[in-house]
């Protein structure tokens, strides 16, 4: 063991940290790092957590643009968590589909036709706004399970691909398909990350630092 994995064992000890993966012992797949013709294998990559938090599951993910392995964790936290209240924002981006304005417009229609049975238009529009707030929910949802769907298939793709590219195939032009697949993937992902993180006004008792003030005054997105 090196100095450097020396300090990192006291650490995790000291911080009465653990390891979410454990030993890696002959499973290969706990394996971050692998030599392109497959000789040589290595866990450099790490995720520790306390150790009040539970371990649900975890998994190595395979990346297009990076030669390691990312360390997928879900976790459980115990305890009573205080959350809320949180904010909603319309995912602008779901109005330029034209099966969600079809089905709004008919939507839409059917709760025109129930203001007669608000005491005013006032009441009526307070009711609509709350449908309109669902209805964009339950889309947004589906929308966010279809994407995520089609992140597993494209990884399950890639990592059947480089097998094949471990084992001698020619596989070139598919694989550089799907890793622009998941390029584009990853760019929308992270323009809607940088969306949800605009928030006008600091949760109670939340601290601005320097970066953060540095970065929001000139206007530069986070990538």
């Amino acid at each position: 063991m090196g100095d450097a994995a020396k300090l990192l064992a006291e650490m995790v000890g000291e911080a009465s940290l653990k390891d979410v993966i454990g030993s890696i012992g002959l499973d290969a797949r706990n394996f971050t790092w692998s030599h392109p013709e497959g000789f040589l294998r290595s866990r450099i990559d790490f995720v520790f957590t306390s150790k009040s938090v539970g371990i649900r599951q975890h998994s190595m993910v395979t990346v297009h643009f990076s030669d390691h392995r990312a360390i997928r964790f879900q976790g459980e936290l115990t305890g009573k968590l205080l959350t809320g209240p949180g904010t909603w924002k319309l995912n602008s981006s779901l109005l330029g589909r034209e099966d969600v304005q079809k089905v709004l417009r008919r939507t839409y229609s059917e709760w025109q036709g129930m203001k007669d049975t608000f005491q005013s238009t006032g009441e009526w529009w307070d009711w609509v706004k709350g449908r309109i707030q669902d209805f964009f929910k339950n889309v947004g949802r589906k929308a966010a399970r279809g994407r995520r769907k089609e992140f597993s298939r494209l990884q399950q793709q890639l990592q059947e691909l480089h097998d094949l590219q471990l084992r001698g195939w020619d596989i070139m032009n598919p694989l550089e398909a799907v890793k622009k697949e998941l390029n584009e993937h990853f760019h929308d992902d992270s323009r809607r990350i940088i969306f949800r993180s605009k928030v006008e006004n600091l949760e109670k008792r939340e601290k601005c630092n320097s970066f953060f003030k540095k970065i929001h005054s000139a206007h530069t997105p986070l990538v």
